[in-house]
């Protein structure tokens, strides 16, 4: 091996080192982080789930819901029962069962429903209470709930 060789080994090293200690220590930060935090919708352990119905991808509900928790648009929903719980937080149901252990998986993307951007995310749960509904929580930059519109999809 040449001397060029072995520098660019111990750099490369030295780089993936590195580039693996940052990522352990961030993602750790952000489980951290995750695993902590409060849930108006119940609370529940981080612990592994067997989920007792398998998810094929198949779309079989989906809502545009607007930032006050009033319906944009909707497939399959229940009118009376899809709204907002508190500030970032909403209740979408489907009249249905569309729990994650009946094999639902449930995405959401937050989304002005017209021009521009919207700087904030979301996720899903299972709503506490209401087997047919899924509960939204929507966040700033900083971690602060915030209302805001989305997009939300249902398949199995």
């Amino acid at each position: 091996m040449t001397k060029n060789m072995k520098r660019f080994a111990c750099v490369f090293a030295l780089v993936l080192t590195v580039a693996l200690g940052a990522f352990a220590f961030f993602g750790a930060a952000r489980f951290t982080a995750q695993a902590a935090g409060a849930s108006g919708n119940g609370s529940a352990s981080p612990a592994d789930v067997t989920l007792g119905a398998a998810t094929r991808g198949v779309v079989f509900y989906t809502a545009a819901i607007n930032a006050d928790g009033t319906i944009a648009s909707c497939f399959n929903c229940d009118s009376t029962n899809t709204f907002a719980l508190g500030t970032g937080e909403y209740q979408v149901d489907f009249g249905t069962n569309v729990q994650a252990t009946n094999g639902f998986s449930r995405w959401v993307q937050a989304d002005t429903l017209t021009t521009g951007s919207e700087a904030s995310f979301c996720d899903t749960a299972d709503r506490g209470g209401d087997a047919n509904a899924v509960w939204i929580n929507c966040q700033n930059a900083a971690g602060a709930s915030t209302n805001t519109s989305f997009f939300l999809f249902v398949a199995r």
